[in-house]
C-alpha cells in the first residue's frame, strides 16, 4: 500500500532482525517503523537499527518489576512492564496499522491504540503448545480476551499456527513464516573463507587426526538446551564411530559440571562463548548442526547453520523443525530425552550423503530469509489494509 505508515513495536530484539527490518523499510518505501526499549537490546544493536531506518527507530524507556522471576524455561515467571511514553510515541508515528510482539509487555499499549483509532493491529507471535504447556490458566483467558481486539497473527511456523487455533484464533487470520536468521551475512562470510584459512581452522578445534563426522551446537550451557542429554547418548555413539567429534560453542552456567564430566574425552571440544562475528567459521568448519533444545519456540541457529550449508540433527521440542528439517533431504529430529533416538539421529549421517544434505539446507533455508520473510509479512499488512481501505469506502458509500 503506497506511503501507508507500517509501526512494529517490538521492545527486545537482536542482530538477526535488523536485516529484516531493513527489508520492510524497502518495501513500505521509507514508511516503516519501529518502536523498541533502549534498555533491552545491546548498544551495537541499537546503533545497528539507528543507521538502518535512521529518525524512523524509535526508543522508549521503562520499568519493570519483576513479581516472579523468571527461568529459561516459558511461563516460569511474572513481570509487569510500564514504557514511558510508548503510547505517545505511538501517536507521533501516527501509524496506518501496527504489528506488536506477543500478547504482553509493549504490547496493550498499541492495541489500546488501535483500537481506539480504529486502525488494524497484527500481532506477531512464536510459541507453541509444547512451549505453552505450562501456561496458567489467567494468561490463557487474558489472551483470549486480547484476541477480541486484535484483527491477526504473523506466526512462526505450523506449531505456531495450531496453538493459536487452539486459543480460537481462526485460522484465515494467520499468516505465517514470520521469523528468520541473518542468514544471508553468515553464508557470504562462510563463501569467502579461503580453503588454506579454513583447514587451518578445522585442525584447530577438530585436531590434526582424521576426522569422522563432526557435530556442532551452538547455544547457551543450560539445562534448556538438553546438552547433558546429548553428550550422554554421544559417548554411547562413539562405541560405533570413535574418530567422530563434537563441538559446543556457547557459554553458561552449566559450562563448568559439563567440562568436568566430558572435558577430558577428546572428541568432546568445548570452545566456550565467541564473539557473534566468528560463528560462521565454526559452521564451516563442522559437517553436521546438531540441536538438543527441550524447548524452543523457533531457533535461529538452526536456519543459520543451514545458510552455511549444514545438514541438522533437530530436537522435536524446537518448534521450526516442521518447516527447516527434512527426512532424507537435511536431516532428521530426535526425542533428546530418549537415548537411542539421538544415538539413532547421530548414526544417520554416517549413511547419507552430507554434503548433498547440506546444499538442500541452503535450499530450504532460502524460503526463510529476511527478504521472503518480510514479503510474508507484508501479506498480513496488504491483506488488513485493503480490508480497512474497504471498509473506509463502503462507509463513505453509505454516507
Amino acid at each position: 500500500m503506497k506511503n501507508k505508515k507500517v509501526l512494529w513495536v517490538n521492545p527486545s530484539f537482536l542482530d538477526y532482525r535488523i536485516p529484516l527490518y531493513k527489508e520492510l523499510n524497502s518495501i513500505c518505501n521509507g514508511y516503516f517503523y519501529l518502536i523498541y526499549s533502549r534498555r533491552r537490546i545491546p548498544s551495537r544493536c541499537d546503533e545497528a537499527i539507528k543507521k538502518t531506518l535512521g529518525d524512523n527507530a524509535v526508543s522508549v524507556t521503562e520499568d519493570r518489576l519483576f513479581l516472579k522471576r523468571k527461568t529459561d524455561f516459558a511461563n516460569s515467571g511474572i513481570s509487569l512492564t510500564w514504557p514511558h511514553g510508548l503510547y505517545r510515541a505511538i501517536k507521533e508515528v501516527n501509524p496506518d496499522i501496527i504489528l506488536t510482539e506477543g500478547y504482553s509487555q509493549f504490547s496493550p499499549w498499541p492495541i489500546l491504540y488501535a483500537t481506539i483509532h480504529r486502525i488494524p493491529v497484527v500481532i506477531a507471535y512464536e510459541r507453541t503448545k509444547h512451549t505453552e504447556r505450562n501456561c496458567p490458566l489467567w494468561r490463557r483467558l487474558y489472551r483470549r480476551f486480547i484476541n477480541v481486539f486484535t484483527n491477526g497473527y504473523i506466526a512462526n511456523g505450523r506449531l505456531t499456527k495450531e496453538y493459536l487455533m487452539s486459543q480460537g484464533v481462526k485460522e484465515k487470520n494467520i499468516f505465517t513464516g514470520g521469523m528468520c536468521a541473518d542468514s544471508e551475512g553468515l553464508a557470504r562470510q562462510v563463501a569467502n573463507l579461503s580453503e588454506d584459512d579454513l583447514s587451518a581452522f578445522r585442525k584447530q578445534i577438530l585436531g590434526r587426526k582424521p576426522c569422522g563426522v563432526s557435530y556442532v551446537l551452538v547455544g547457551r550451557m543450560i539445562p534448556l538446551k538438553g546438552v547433558f542429554h546429548l553428550l550422554e547418548a554421544f559417548l554411547e555413539h562413539l562405541k560405533a564411530h570413535p574418530d567422530d567429534r563434537i563441538v559446543l560453542v556457547g557459554d553458561g552456567p552449566e559450562l563448568p559440571d559439563l567440562k568436568e564430566k566430558y572435558g577430558n574425552n577428546p572428541a568432546v571440544v568445548f570452545v566456550g562463548g565467541i564473539d557473534y562475528s566468528q560463528i560462521y567459521k565454526y559452521y564451516a568448519a563442522c559437517d553436521v548442526f546438531v540441536i538438543a533444545t527441550l524447548e524452543d519456540n523457533w531457533s535461529l541457529v538452526v536456519p543459520e547453520a543451514m545458510a552455511c550449508g549444514l545438514p541438522v540433527a533437530c530436537s522435536i521440542y524446537n518448534g521450526c523443525h516442521p518447516e527447516l528439517v527434512h527426512k532424507d533431504e537435511n536431516g532428521i529430529t530426535f526425542d533428546p530425552l530418549n537415548p537411542k533416538s539421538v544415538v539413532e539421529a547421530l548414526d544417520y549421517f554416517h549413511h547419507v550423503d552430507i554434503k548433498r544434505f547440506g546444499q538442500r539446507s541452503r535450499e530450504i533455508e532460502h524460503n526463510f530469509n529476511p527478504e521472503n520473510t518480510a514479503k510474508n509479512v507484508m501479506k498480513a499488512v496488504d491483506y488488513y489494509l485493503n480490508k480497512q481501505d474497504a471498509k473506509t469506502t463502503d462507509n463513505e458509500d453509505r454516507q
